[in-house]
């Protein structure tokens, strides 16, 4: 599809060279929804879609540090995923903190907020945090504005950035730390569901099993405590 040549030291297949970005202008720009959040730039690019991720705009330090950490996590994440379905494709990375992937048209749940949804999409969306689960991939902060739903109600999870690959020979810890964020992602998909189809939250992530639902209290203990320490409310559905 993109012209596999780039000016990285390791081109990928499938890659998009950063000079044809230089010379296109996108399409649309979402800009990020704080100061650590990356830009996502839209582009056709071959009569081909591509959404580009871009800490770029961000301030130096973020850039050097959650800039690169995270598009270096993300970019594992995708490389790992290669071939799932309901994910867009890797494009390639532009850069030590920007990235590329397939433009997946539909709305976040965000901006179906509101609306009643049915049980099909939080399905579709459990096969695939299964499929990555089993490949050895936890997405570990999974909320509405990572889910895409498309026409049709196709379903696409979009932003791997806080994912944990499991790896080849992961260590005790390692697998600790990816059986609690795997469980986090299923509380986050129980509460996605319980919010978008008037089911009752708690009951829902109780479901899930009682060590998950233990840590998500837990955690939102602590993110309680967090918020009135910054002088904000608490924190609601995400």
């Amino acid at each position: 599809m993109f012209d596999t040549k780039t000016k990285s030291s390791t081109p990928e297949p499938g890659s998009v060279r950063p000079d044809f970005l230089v010379a296109a202008a996108p399409l649309r720009r979402l800009p990020g929804r704080n100061w650590t959040k990356a830009d996502v730039l839209f582009f056709r690019l071959d009569g081909e879609g591509v959404a580009v991720k871009d800490y770029g705009p961000r301030p130096f330090l973020v850039r050097q540090t959650i800039g690169r950490l995270l598009t270096r996590r993300e970019a594992a994440a995708y490389r790992a995923a290669a071939g799932l379905d309901g994910l867009p494709r890797f494009l390639g990375r532009l850069g030590p903190s920007m990235l590329a992937l397939e433009w997946i048209e539909g709305k976040t749940l965000a901006d179906l907020r509101g609306e009643a949804l049915d049980d099909g999409i939080f399905d579709r969306i459990g096969e695939i945090l299964k499929s990555l689960h089993a490949r050895g991939i936890a997405a570990g902060d999974l909320h509405h504005r990572d889910v895409l739903v498309g026409p049709g109600r196709s379903v696409h999870l979009v932003d791997l950035a806080t994912a944990l690959v499991l790896g080849r020979r992961p260590g005790y810890l390692r697998r600790a730390v990816f059986a609690r964020l795997a469980a986090q992602d299923l509380v986050s998909l129980a509460r996605m569901r319980a919010r978008w189809t008037g089911r009752d939250e708690a009951e829902a992530i109780a479901a899930v099993g009682k060590e998950a639902a233990a840590w998500y209290a837990r955690g939102r203990r602590l993110r309680r405590i967090w918020d009135r320490l910054r002088g904000r409310r608490a924190s609601g559905a995400r």
